[in-house]
């Protein structure tokens, strides 16, 4: 099992939980209340002390702690201010890959709009294909992988997201009047 599906598997767990914990209280209040046609004091034990009428109103309950919905990973606040040079670009991609899929999304786009044909380009498409299919942004996925393939079309990069996404290069050929292939 790999972590990206520890981490979907963690946050379901944690849903069920929550929502399990809904149900419960929400089971203990009904069991609480008087039935229809029924007083609450006609449910109440008898006694020999006389009644308050003040004390005989019900005190409406304090709401059920349910445990909220857990927060996308904390982005660490050790980034520098101003924008990152690519060196920086890719060492902070690396490290939040696999753990922060939007911020991924987020600083790979950054880096192929401001580098466009760097050395480090195929990778960081690559970490945004990656990035976009543990989000499930499936359609994404498609159209980012064709970009790279043909953009890219010689690295060892576009090899790993054809064999990830199917995705193919198109080749640029045609055949001419004479029945040659040719390329362009």
């Amino acid at each position: 099992m790999n972590e990206g599906s520890k981490k979907k598997l963690a946050v379901r767990a944690l849903i069920v939980g929550g929502v399990a914990a809904v149900a419960l209280v929400t089971a203990a209040r009904r069991c609480d209340q008087p039935k229809p046609g029924e007083s609450a004091q006609e449910n109440a034990p008898e006694s020999s002390a006389p009644v308050n009428p003040a004390a005989a109103v019900p005190r409406p309950r304090p709401p059920a702690l349910v445990p909220a919905a857990p927060a996308a990973a904390p982005v660490p606040s050790s980034a520098p201010a101003g924008p990152l040079n690519e060196t920086q670009l890719m060492a902070r991609l690396r490290s939040i890959k696999d753990s922060n899929f939007a911020a991924a999304i987020d600083l790979a786009r950054d880096g192929n709009r401001r580098f466009p044909d760097s050395a480090d380009a195929p990778e960081r498409h690559s970490i945004l294909i990656h990035a976009l299919a543990n989000a499930e942004q499936r359609s994404e996925v498609r159209g980012e992988a064709e970009q790279m393939v043909n953009h890219y079309p010689d690295s060892e990069w576009v090899r790993e997201i054809e064999r990830f996404t199917g995705a193919h290069r198109h080749r640029n050929v045609r055949v001419n009047d004479a029945g040659e292939l040719v390329f362009y």
